[in-house]
């Protein structure tokens, strides 16, 4: 038995050549692979919902919504969640210009079937699927040309109060399709 080693053709500098000659290609590779990465993070943080820039107030359980209409500042976006029996519906009361109280969900007919898409930007509701501001529905009047309509819900109002039933908000909720 011989005990010369075997040796191989080329030395251990030719082989460390070979595997790292092709370096632009894995400098490619590498490129290509964190492009590619950062355009699947770009386009999920697109579809993450938008953040409103107004506080939520959340009502207990069950609990109706009584505010004082003096503290109501007109074009002033006023946004709160009613809970009852595990479900959370967002809406909005806001006074206009001519004085008229309007309440509302805080979503659309669109955006409520993709939950938690709407937000709230200077001081108006903006739809999450089309980025537009939505507009009040209510019998006398119309929303204007996008589709983006917010249901009023119905309220009590007085001189002194006015009182929105979370039975009420929560009806208006169950009528939208989801």
């Amino acid at each position: 038995m011989s005990h010369h080693q075997i040796r191989s053709k080329y030395s251990k500098t030719e082989k460390k050549r070979d595997w790292s000659a092709p370096w632009p290609v894995w400098g490619l590779c590498a490129g290509l692979l964190l492009l590619l990465a950062f355009a699947l993070v770009w386009e999920y943080v697109a579809y993450l919902p938008q953040r409103s820039d107004i506080p939520v107030i959340a009502l207990s359980r069950g609990q109706d919504l009584h505010l004082d209409p003096s503290k109501l500042i007109p074009k002033q976006l006023h946004l709160f969640e009613a809970r009852s029996s595990g479900q959370e519906v967002k809406f909005i009361v806001e006074r206009t210009q001519d004085k008229t109280v309007h309440v509302a969900l805080a979503s659309c007919r669109i955006c409520y079937r993709s939950h938690d898409r709407h937000y709230a930007r200077n001081g108006q509701m903006m739809c999450g699927e089309c980025n537009g501001p939505m507009a009040f529905e209510s019998k006398d009047r119309k929303p204007g040309t996008n589709s983006c309509a917010i249901a009023e819900i119905p309220h009590k109002e007085t001189d002194r109060d006015i009182t929105v039933l979370a039975s009420d908000v929560l009806a208006q909720a169950a009528m939208r399709p989801r």
